[in-house]
Protein backbone atom coordinates (compact mmCIF):
# COMPACT_ATOMS: atom_id res chain seq x y z
CA UNK A 1 0.00 0.00 0.00
CA UNK A 2 1.23 3.52 -0.66
CA UNK A 3 1.81 6.07 2.07
CA UNK A 4 -1.20 8.27 1.32
CA UNK A 5 -3.54 5.29 1.25
CA UNK A 6 -2.33 3.94 4.57
CA UNK A 7 -2.66 7.28 6.32
CA UNK A 8 -6.08 7.75 4.74
CA UNK A 9 -7.24 4.53 6.34
CA UNK A 10 -5.62 5.43 9.64
CA UNK A 11 -7.21 8.87 9.61
CA UNK A 12 -10.67 7.42 9.95
CA UNK A 13 -9.84 4.59 11.91
CA UNK A 14 -7.32 5.93 13.19
CA UNK A 15 -1.55 -2.21 30.51
CA UNK A 16 -1.13 -3.80 33.01
CA UNK A 17 -0.60 -3.28 36.76
CA UNK A 18 3.14 -3.57 36.27
CA UNK A 19 5.59 -0.73 36.75
CA UNK A 20 5.55 2.13 34.25
CA UNK A 21 8.66 3.12 32.31
CA UNK A 22 9.62 6.30 30.50
CA UNK A 23 6.81 8.41 31.93
CA UNK A 24 6.45 12.17 31.57
CA UNK A 25 3.72 14.48 32.90
CA UNK A 26 2.95 17.96 31.76
CA UNK A 27 0.33 20.06 33.52
CA UNK A 28 -1.31 22.76 31.42
CA UNK A 29 -4.54 24.51 32.44
CA UNK A 30 -5.70 21.68 34.68
CA UNK A 31 -4.74 19.15 32.01
CA UNK A 32 -2.25 16.34 31.94
CA UNK A 33 -0.26 14.97 29.02
CA UNK A 34 1.33 11.66 29.97
CA UNK A 35 3.16 9.03 27.95
CA UNK A 36 4.12 5.58 29.18
CA UNK A 37 5.12 2.07 28.15
CA UNK A 38 3.73 -0.79 30.19
CA UNK A 39 4.73 -4.45 29.92
CA UNK A 40 1.90 -6.86 29.14
CA UNK A 41 2.13 -10.43 27.88
CA UNK A 42 5.44 -10.67 25.98
CA UNK A 43 5.47 -7.04 24.86
CA UNK A 44 4.92 -3.41 25.87
CA UNK A 45 2.08 -1.12 24.87
CA UNK A 46 2.48 2.61 24.28
CA UNK A 47 -0.20 4.93 25.63
CA UNK A 48 -0.70 8.64 25.90
CA UNK A 49 -3.21 10.21 28.29
CA UNK A 50 -4.27 13.79 27.61
CA UNK A 51 -7.01 15.88 29.16
CA UNK A 52 -8.72 16.70 32.42
CA UNK A 53 -8.09 14.09 35.14
CA UNK A 54 -11.19 15.23 37.03
CA UNK A 55 -13.50 14.27 34.16
CA UNK A 56 -14.86 11.00 32.70
CA UNK A 57 -12.49 8.86 30.65
CA UNK A 58 -12.63 8.00 26.95
CA UNK A 59 -10.37 5.26 25.59
CA UNK A 60 -10.01 5.41 21.80
CA UNK A 61 -9.52 2.28 19.71
CA UNK A 62 -7.72 2.87 16.44
CA UNK A 63 -8.38 1.08 13.18
CA UNK A 64 -6.57 -1.52 11.17
CA UNK A 65 -5.89 -4.00 12.55
CA UNK A 66 -2.37 -2.67 12.60
CA UNK A 67 -2.82 1.09 12.41
CA UNK A 68 -1.77 3.48 15.17
CA UNK A 69 -3.29 6.13 17.37
CA UNK A 70 -2.99 9.78 16.42
CA UNK A 71 -6.49 10.60 17.65
CA UNK A 72 -5.05 13.45 19.72
CA UNK A 73 -4.76 15.29 16.40
CA UNK A 74 -8.51 15.15 15.90
CA UNK A 75 -9.89 15.13 19.43
CA UNK A 76 -7.69 17.68 21.19
CA UNK A 77 -10.20 20.49 20.64
CA UNK A 78 -13.24 18.22 20.77
CA UNK A 79 -12.79 16.28 24.01
CA UNK A 80 -9.65 17.09 25.96
CA UNK A 81 -11.12 19.94 28.03
CA UNK A 82 -14.10 17.87 29.16
CA UNK A 83 -12.70 14.34 29.30
CA UNK A 84 -9.54 12.43 30.08
CA UNK A 85 -8.53 10.89 26.75
CA UNK A 86 -6.58 7.64 26.56
CA UNK A 87 -4.82 7.07 23.24
CA UNK A 88 -3.01 3.74 23.01
CA UNK A 89 -1.34 1.72 20.27
CA UNK A 90 -2.48 -1.87 20.00
CA UNK A 91 -0.12 -4.85 20.14
CA UNK A 92 2.80 -4.35 17.75
CA UNK A 93 1.34 -1.10 16.42
CA UNK A 94 2.57 2.47 16.36
CA UNK A 95 4.93 3.25 19.24
CA UNK A 96 4.20 -0.01 21.04
CA UNK A 97 7.12 -2.43 20.92
CA UNK A 98 7.73 -4.07 17.56
CA UNK A 99 6.09 -7.50 17.79
CA UNK A 100 6.09 -10.17 15.08
CA UNK A 101 4.74 -13.37 16.63
CA UNK A 102 1.83 -14.14 14.34
CA UNK A 103 0.28 -16.57 16.82
CA UNK A 104 -0.60 -13.68 19.13
CA UNK A 105 -2.26 -11.52 16.51
CA UNK A 106 -5.75 -12.74 17.35
CA UNK A 107 -8.93 -11.02 18.41
CA UNK A 108 -8.90 -12.93 21.72
CA UNK A 109 -5.41 -11.67 22.54
CA UNK A 110 -6.32 -8.11 21.61
CA UNK A 111 -9.32 -8.25 23.96
CA UNK A 112 -7.00 -9.38 26.76
CA UNK A 113 -4.64 -6.52 25.93
CA UNK A 114 -7.46 -3.97 26.06
CA UNK A 115 -8.58 -5.31 29.41
CA UNK A 116 -5.07 -4.59 30.75
CA UNK A 117 -5.44 -1.01 29.51
CA UNK A 118 -8.85 -0.63 31.14
CA UNK A 119 -7.67 -2.10 34.45
CA UNK A 120 -4.61 0.15 34.52
CA UNK A 121 -6.74 3.22 33.89
CA UNK A 122 -9.24 2.15 36.55
CA UNK A 123 -6.45 1.79 39.10
CA UNK A 124 -4.80 5.08 38.24
CA UNK A 125 -8.04 7.07 38.03
CA UNK A 126 -10.51 5.31 40.36
CA UNK A 127 -14.21 6.06 40.48
CA UNK A 128 -14.27 7.48 36.96
CA UNK A 129 -16.64 6.44 34.21
CA UNK A 130 -14.80 4.73 31.35
CA UNK A 131 -16.13 5.06 27.81
CA UNK A 132 -14.88 3.51 24.57
CA UNK A 133 -14.68 5.12 21.13
CA UNK A 134 -13.74 2.69 18.37
CA UNK A 135 -13.22 3.63 14.72
CA UNK A 136 -13.33 1.17 11.81
CA UNK A 137 -11.66 -2.04 13.12
CA UNK A 138 -11.85 -0.30 16.49
CA UNK A 139 -15.64 -0.62 16.28
CA UNK A 140 -15.45 -4.40 16.03
CA UNK A 141 -12.74 -4.35 18.71
CA UNK A 142 -15.05 -2.47 21.05
CA UNK A 143 -17.91 -4.91 20.56
CA UNK A 144 -15.58 -7.86 21.16
CA UNK A 145 -14.47 -6.26 24.41
CA UNK A 146 -18.03 -5.52 25.54
CA UNK A 147 -18.95 -9.17 25.03
CA UNK A 148 -16.35 -10.06 27.67
CA UNK A 149 -16.31 -7.05 29.99
CA UNK A 150 -19.26 -4.75 29.41
CA UNK A 151 -19.63 -4.18 33.16
CA UNK A 152 -16.44 -2.08 33.04
CA UNK A 153 -17.63 0.29 30.31
CA UNK A 154 -20.05 3.18 30.71
CA UNK A 155 -20.85 3.80 27.02
CA UNK A 156 -19.52 3.00 23.56
CA UNK A 157 -19.32 4.73 20.18
CA UNK A 158 -18.89 2.54 17.11
CA UNK A 159 -17.62 4.94 14.44
CA UNK A 160 -17.54 3.51 10.91
CA UNK A 161 -17.32 0.07 12.47
CA UNK A 162 -18.75 -3.37 11.92
CA UNK A 163 -19.90 -6.48 13.74
CA UNK A 164 -19.72 -8.71 10.67
CA UNK A 165 -16.46 -8.62 8.73
CA UNK A 166 -17.65 -11.22 6.24
CA UNK A 167 -20.57 -8.93 5.37
CA UNK A 168 -18.14 -6.09 4.63
CA UNK A 169 -16.57 -8.14 1.85
CA UNK A 170 -19.75 -9.67 0.46
CA UNK A 171 -21.46 -6.27 0.34
CA UNK A 172 -18.53 -4.73 -1.52
CA UNK A 173 -18.43 -7.60 -4.02
CA UNK A 174 -22.17 -7.21 -4.61
CA UNK A 175 -21.79 -3.46 -5.17
CA UNK A 176 -18.93 -3.94 -7.62
CA UNK A 177 -20.83 -6.59 -9.56
CA UNK A 178 -23.76 -4.21 -9.91
CA UNK A 179 -21.49 -1.43 -11.16
CA UNK A 180 -19.63 -3.69 -13.59
CA UNK A 181 -22.85 -5.07 -15.07
CA UNK A 182 -24.28 -1.58 -15.40
CA UNK A 183 -21.15 -0.30 -17.15
CA UNK A 184 -21.14 -3.29 -19.48
CA UNK A 185 -24.58 -2.32 -20.75
CA UNK A 186 -23.42 1.24 -21.48
CA UNK A 187 -20.25 0.60 -23.47
CA UNK A 188 -19.29 -0.76 -26.88
CA UNK A 189 -15.56 -0.30 -26.26
CA UNK A 190 -13.96 -3.77 -26.64
CA UNK A 191 -11.21 -3.03 -24.10
CA UNK A 192 -13.74 -1.91 -21.49
CA UNK A 193 -15.97 -4.89 -22.17
CA UNK A 194 -12.99 -7.18 -21.66
CA UNK A 195 -12.03 -5.37 -18.44
CA UNK A 196 -15.51 -5.46 -16.91
CA UNK A 197 -15.90 -9.15 -17.75
CA UNK A 198 -12.52 -9.82 -16.13
CA UNK A 199 -13.66 -7.97 -13.01
CA UNK A 200 -16.90 -9.95 -12.83
CA UNK A 201 -15.06 -13.24 -13.23
CA UNK A 202 -12.52 -12.31 -10.56
CA UNK A 203 -15.26 -11.16 -8.17
CA UNK A 204 -16.96 -14.55 -8.55
CA UNK A 205 -13.69 -16.29 -7.74
CA UNK A 206 -13.07 -14.14 -4.66
CA UNK A 207 -16.64 -14.58 -3.45
CA UNK A 208 -16.26 -18.36 -3.53
CA UNK A 209 -12.76 -18.39 -2.04
CA UNK A 210 -13.74 -18.62 1.63
CA UNK A 211 -11.65 -15.49 2.40
CA UNK A 212 -8.75 -17.50 3.78
CA UNK A 213 -4.95 -17.24 3.64
CA UNK A 214 -4.67 -15.39 0.32
CA UNK A 215 -7.40 -12.88 1.08
CA UNK A 216 -5.04 -9.99 1.82
CA UNK A 217 -4.23 -9.78 -1.90
CA UNK A 218 -7.88 -10.18 -2.88
CA UNK A 219 -8.90 -7.52 -0.37
CA UNK A 220 -6.54 -5.00 -1.92
CA UNK A 221 -7.87 -5.91 -5.36
CA UNK A 222 -11.50 -5.21 -4.51
CA UNK A 223 -10.82 -2.18 -2.33
CA UNK A 224 -8.22 -0.34 -4.39
CA UNK A 225 -7.83 -1.78 -7.91
CA UNK A 226 -11.36 -2.50 -9.14
CA UNK A 227 -12.94 0.73 -7.82
CA UNK A 228 -10.69 2.75 -10.17
CA UNK A 229 -12.23 0.96 -13.16
CA UNK A 230 -15.74 1.12 -11.74
CA UNK A 231 -15.72 4.84 -10.94
CA UNK A 232 -16.07 4.94 -7.16
CA UNK A 233 -13.97 5.07 -4.01
CA UNK A 234 -14.45 2.57 -1.18
CA UNK A 235 -13.33 5.05 1.48
CA UNK A 236 -14.36 8.45 0.15
CA UNK A 237 -17.62 10.09 -0.92
CA UNK A 238 -15.77 13.40 -1.29
CA UNK A 239 -12.39 12.34 -2.74
CA UNK A 240 -11.37 15.94 -3.30
CA UNK A 241 -10.82 16.14 0.46
CA UNK A 242 -7.93 13.68 0.26
CA UNK A 243 -5.80 16.78 -0.08
CA UNK A 244 -6.30 17.34 3.66
CA UNK A 245 -4.22 14.26 4.37
CA UNK A 246 -1.48 15.27 1.97
CA UNK A 247 -1.32 18.67 3.66
CA UNK A 248 -1.30 17.07 7.11
CA UNK A 249 1.74 14.96 6.27
CA UNK A 250 3.63 18.05 5.14
CA UNK A 251 2.81 20.03 8.29
CA UNK A 252 5.74 20.00 10.78
CA UNK A 253 3.34 20.83 13.61
CA UNK A 254 1.48 17.57 12.99
CA UNK A 255 4.60 15.65 14.00
CA UNK A 256 5.21 17.87 17.02
CA UNK A 257 1.65 17.57 18.30
CA UNK A 258 1.65 13.80 17.91
CA UNK A 259 5.25 13.23 19.03
CA UNK A 260 6.24 11.65 15.74
CA UNK A 261 8.88 12.14 13.08
CA UNK A 262 8.48 11.39 9.35
CA UNK A 263 10.99 8.56 9.77
CA UNK A 264 9.05 6.99 12.64
CA UNK A 265 5.84 7.35 10.67
CA UNK A 266 7.36 5.33 7.83
CA UNK A 267 8.34 2.57 10.27
CA UNK A 268 4.91 2.30 11.85
CA UNK A 269 3.29 2.23 8.41
CA UNK A 270 5.39 -0.83 7.60
CA UNK A 271 4.17 -2.42 10.83
CA UNK A 272 0.62 -1.55 9.86
CA UNK A 273 0.86 -3.43 6.60
CA UNK A 274 2.53 -6.43 8.28
CA UNK A 275 -0.10 -6.76 11.02
CA UNK A 276 -2.97 -6.11 8.63
CA UNK A 277 -1.70 -8.87 6.36
CA UNK A 278 -1.40 -11.27 9.31
CA UNK A 279 -5.01 -10.70 10.35
CA UNK A 280 -6.32 -10.90 6.80
CA UNK A 281 -4.48 -14.18 6.36
CA UNK A 282 -6.82 -15.74 8.93
CA UNK A 283 -10.12 -17.14 7.74
CA UNK A 284 -11.41 -16.78 11.29
CA UNK A 285 -10.88 -13.02 11.11
CA UNK A 286 -12.10 -12.52 7.54
CA UNK A 287 -15.33 -14.38 8.32
CA UNK A 288 -15.84 -12.99 11.82
CA UNK A 289 -19.52 -12.31 12.49
CA UNK A 290 -20.69 -11.45 16.00
CA UNK A 291 -24.07 -9.94 15.11
CA UNK A 292 -25.94 -12.75 16.86
CA UNK A 293 -23.78 -12.34 19.97
CA UNK A 294 -24.06 -8.59 20.53
CA UNK A 295 -27.64 -9.06 21.69
CA UNK A 296 -25.97 -9.73 25.07
CA UNK A 297 -24.71 -6.15 25.24
CA UNK A 298 -26.62 -3.67 27.40
CA UNK A 299 -24.13 -0.78 27.26
CA UNK A 300 -25.39 2.53 25.80
CA UNK A 301 -24.15 2.59 22.21
CA UNK A 302 -23.95 5.06 19.33
CA UNK A 303 -23.49 3.60 15.85
CA UNK A 304 -22.40 6.19 13.30
CA UNK A 305 -21.26 5.83 9.70
CA UNK A 306 -21.24 7.54 6.32
CA UNK A 307 -24.12 6.77 3.98
CA UNK A 308 -21.67 5.72 1.24
CA UNK A 309 -19.24 3.72 3.38
CA UNK A 310 -18.37 0.75 1.18
CA UNK A 311 -15.50 -0.29 3.46
CA UNK A 312 -18.01 -1.74 5.92
CA UNK A 313 -21.12 -1.89 3.74
CA UNK A 314 -23.87 0.70 3.68
CA UNK A 315 -26.20 -1.56 5.69
CA UNK A 316 -23.70 -2.23 8.49
CA UNK A 317 -25.00 0.40 10.91
CA UNK A 318 -28.60 -0.74 10.52
CA UNK A 319 -27.60 -4.36 11.08
CA UNK A 320 -25.75 -3.49 14.29
CA UNK A 321 -28.56 -1.31 15.63
CA UNK A 322 -31.12 -4.05 15.00
CA UNK A 323 -28.90 -6.69 16.65
CA UNK A 324 -28.46 -4.69 19.89
CA UNK A 325 -31.77 -5.98 21.22
CA UNK A 326 -30.82 -5.66 24.90
CA UNK A 327 -29.78 -2.01 24.71
CA UNK A 328 -32.89 0.06 25.57
CA UNK A 329 -34.03 2.33 22.73
CA UNK A 330 -33.30 5.39 24.83
CA UNK A 331 -29.69 4.22 25.17
CA UNK A 332 -28.87 3.38 21.55
CA UNK A 333 -28.56 5.68 18.57
CA UNK A 334 -28.00 5.15 14.86
CA UNK A 335 -26.70 8.02 12.73
CA UNK A 336 -25.92 8.00 9.02
CA UNK A 337 -23.99 11.05 7.85
CA UNK A 338 -25.01 12.15 4.37
CA UNK A 339 -22.51 12.53 1.51
CA UNK A 340 -19.78 10.78 3.50
CA UNK A 341 -17.98 7.47 3.48
CA UNK A 342 -15.34 5.90 5.74
CA UNK A 343 -13.26 9.03 6.33
CA UNK A 344 -15.77 10.95 8.41
CA UNK A 345 -13.20 13.13 10.24
CA UNK A 346 -12.08 14.46 6.87
CA UNK A 347 -15.40 14.62 5.03
CA UNK A 348 -17.90 15.81 7.66
CA UNK A 349 -16.00 16.62 10.87
CA UNK A 350 -18.56 18.98 12.42
CA UNK A 351 -21.46 16.54 12.07
CA UNK A 352 -19.29 13.72 13.36
CA UNK A 353 -17.93 15.53 16.39
CA UNK A 354 -21.30 17.07 17.30
CA UNK A 355 -22.76 13.55 17.37
CA UNK A 356 -19.87 12.30 19.51
CA UNK A 357 -20.17 15.13 22.01
CA UNK A 358 -23.94 14.88 22.29
CA UNK A 359 -23.83 11.13 22.97
CA UNK A 360 -21.07 11.27 25.56
CA UNK A 361 -22.65 14.27 27.30
CA UNK A 362 -25.94 12.39 27.55
CA UNK A 363 -24.26 9.31 29.03
CA UNK A 364 -21.75 10.93 31.38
Amino acid sequence: MNRLLIVSIIYSFLISHSCIAQKRDQILKNQIDTEFFIPIERTNLYARIVGNPEKPIIITLHGGPGAFNVDHEFFRDVFENDYLMVYFDQRGCGKSDDFRDKTMFTTDQFVKDLDKVVEYIKDKYPNKKINLLGSSWGGMYGFLYLLKHQEKINSFICNSGTANIQHNTLALIKHEKQLANSLLKKTVDPSKIERYNHILKKLDTIEKSGFNKTFFVDMNTIRYEFPKDLGFDVYWAQPEKKAKIEALLKDPDFYIRNKYTPELLEKVMERFEYINEVFHGQGSYNNLNILSEISKIKTPTLIIQGEFDYAIGVESGKMIYKALTNVPKKDKELIYIKNASHNLPSEEPEKLYDSFKSFFKKNN
